[in-house]
């Protein structure tokens, strides 16, 4: 890999480039911006001239003014078989509106060498664009100053339309209706385009197409099934691409989710509850959370309705179908934590309703204690998943994590995510993040947006200065033994180069033993759901002198036995169908031993 140097600026260098415009040489700024139509064109180096307000890195620029003629898609990339692919290395930054009022569109560093083969550090961007305005493209100097080729291009065709929430199934957008996120497949090419915007866009290449929605939102059916579309002439726009989402009446249904940081010991943390009404008729709701002995709550976004223990709830009321919301949730890790303790805390979500899949209803955060934690980085919840599981279409779930560790806030953090060939993009969905984000995803990659963040730094707050995001994805259904699913996320704070996270895995493999209990867990339940007769492996030998304490959702203990020797890798069953249905916690103690795991009992 090539060398990136990165080069930095003082606030002094900004302020005269701002100021003496009219000294710089042509392409230098804004006010002289050199204009381009579609085509090559050639850089020349930004090793002089202003890189614009905050939006992206790099203190130099070449400045180019596009003016459209069609409001569309345009395609801007530095991948040019012209190019010397070993020694350039772009950055690419565009913004909209006037030179006095710039307003950043986006950034881009690395296609990466999947998508521009040889050169994975050229640059792109696919850019909405509207007839009659400005498009300022600046090529800045962030890790090379060399000269390069560059290529703008109107796509072959646009197509635009909208995903909404078609309250009264009339197949007309009226008033009122929100707009819904859902993945679109495009065919022939069998590429995939996040329907994030309203109204969404890309690009098309010639020829008829049809797009679908593969996997539209749970309890809904998408009017039509398809739309198809011609591109027959350079610059056609298809506009209508529309898609109603109708919701099949009479389903309760609600969901919770947790996610957040490691507990950290003698230290506050935060965890984030989303929960999601994702039936289709309004629900009454209260949301539990239900803490480890470990941890103590200290505050909450929303205020709780009451704290008793371990236990803290929040009465939600009436959630109308598709209403979500988080509550981030502070939390202390006692001082008296031993290093890399079981940690469990489980969000449960209920209804005077009767829900129609009490397996969503709870979700939990198996962790460890920690006397430290990387600010950066990624997490999945399976790193094995059995060839029944993929055949079963089990999801995959993300978090990233990301902490500004730097001396000052940092106005802009952007996370890249190239999503892994073997997980179905098809299946994506965002569950939630901790700050407000944009989102796009183009050529297998995901990019969040956190414009004006203001992410304080971590020596002046250390609760605000940390971030998160969690999202879920379900691997391909033709995996084999042997296949696996592995993800990273590149992390990038302003101008400095990105924080790569670690890179986690998930391999499709037979539950064997002991090799199996140090990925999955060695304390295992099954099956769950059941009817409350459960067998209980322990994977790591046989247990002495353990104790098994059962709890409820909120906490309270149901059920305690003594387990001498009773439990290992050959398993102990046990009748606890006399317990209501819902989410239980069992908590193996004994010499060696203490583990956490959770099953649901459904009657």
């Amino acid at each position: 890999m090539t060398l990136r140097y990165a080069i930095r600026s003082v606030a002094l260098v900004l302020t005269l480039a701002l100021a003496s415009s009219e000294m710089c040489a042509q392409g230098d700024t804004c006010t002289t911006a050199l204009q381009v139509v579609t085509g090559v064109h050639m850089a020349d180096g930004p090793s002089t001239g202003w890189a614009g307000p905050s939006c992206g890195g790099g203190n130099n620029g070449d400045w180019y003014v596009y003016t459209p003629s069609f409001t569309g898609t345009i395609t801007i990339t530095s991948c040019h078989p012209l190019n010397s692919m070993g020694l350039d290395d772009t950055y690419l930054k565009v913004y909209s509106g006037t030179c006095a009022q710039l307003a950043c569109i986006g950034y881009n560093d690395d296609m990466l060498a999947n998508a521009c083969p040889d050169f994975g550090f050229a640059s792109y961007m696919e850019v909405s664009v509207v007839a009659g305005q400005n498009y300022y493209i600046v090529w800045t100097n962030l890790f090379n100053s060399n000269s390069f080729y560059w290529e703008l291009n109107e796509c072959v065709g646009t197509v635009t339309g909208v995903t909404y929430a078609d309250n009264n199934d009339n197949a007309i957008r009226d008033l009122g209706e929100g707009q819904v996120d859902v993945m679109l497949q495009v065919q022939p090419e069998g590429s995939f385009v996040f329907a994030g915007q309203d109204p969404y866009s890309f690009c098309s290449n010639a020829g008829p197409h049809t797009v679908t929605i593969p996997t539209p939102p749970l309890y809904h059916t998408v009017v039509p099934v398809s739309r198809s579309y011609d591109i027959t002439t350079q610059g056609q726009q298809v506009t209508g691409v529309d898609f109603a989402l109708q919701s099949i009446p009479g389903i309760f249904d609600a969901s919770a989710s947790i996610w957040g940081w490691n507990p950290w010991i003698g230290n506050n943390t935060t965890l984030h509850l989303t929960y999601t009404n994702i039936g289709t008729e309004t629900v009454n709701a209260s949301l539990q959370l239900a803490l480890d002995p470990l941890l103590t709550f200290v505050s909450a976004t929303t205020t709780a309705t009451s704290v008793s223990g371990q236990v803290i709830t929040w009465a939600l009321g009436p959630l109308a179908a598709g209403a979500s919301g988080t509550i981030t949730v502070t939390i202390h890790t006692s001082e008296t934590a031993a290093p890399n303790a079981p940690v469990l805390n489980t969000v449960t979500i209920s209804t005077t309703e009767s829900d129609v899949n009490a397996a969503n209803n709870t979700d939990d955060q198996h962790t460890f204690a920690t006397t430290s934690f990387d600010p950066n980085d990624k997490q999945v919840d399976f790193t094995t998943l059995t060839p029944e599981d993929v055949i079963d279409r089990k999801p995959l779930e993300y978090t990233i994590r990301f902490q500004n560790t730097g001396t000052a806030p940092a106005v802009n953090v952007v996370i890249r995510d190239l999503i892994h060939v073997n997980a179905d993009l098809g299946t994506f969905e965002m569950i939630g993040a901790s700050h407000p984000y944009s989102l796009s995803i183009l050529n297998g990659e995901a990019m969040w947006t956190f414009a004006n963040i203001m992410l304080p730094d971590s020596s002046t707050d250390q609760l605000g200065s940390q971030g998160s995001i969690n999202y879920r994805i379900t691997p391909k259904d033709d995996l084999v033994i042997g296949d696996q699913v592995t993800n990273r996320a590149d992390i990038y704070f302003d101008f400095n180069e990105p924080v790569l996270t670690n890179t986690v895995v998930t391999d499709v493999a037979l539950l064997t033993g002991l090799a199996d209990a140090a990925t999955l867990g060695a304390f295992r339940i099954h099956p769950s759901p059941s009817t409350g007769n459960i067998t209980m492996r322990w994977m790591n030998g046989a247990v002495s002198n353990g104790t098994l304490t059962v709890m409820d959702a909120v906490g309270r203990t149901v059920y305690t036995n003594r387990m001498d020797r009773a439990v290992d890798a050959s398993g102990t069953t046990l009748d606890l169908s006399s317990l209501p249905a819902g989410t239980y916690a069992a908590w193996l103690q004994g010499d060696g031993v203490d583990s956490k795991a959770r099953f649901v009992i459904q009657h």
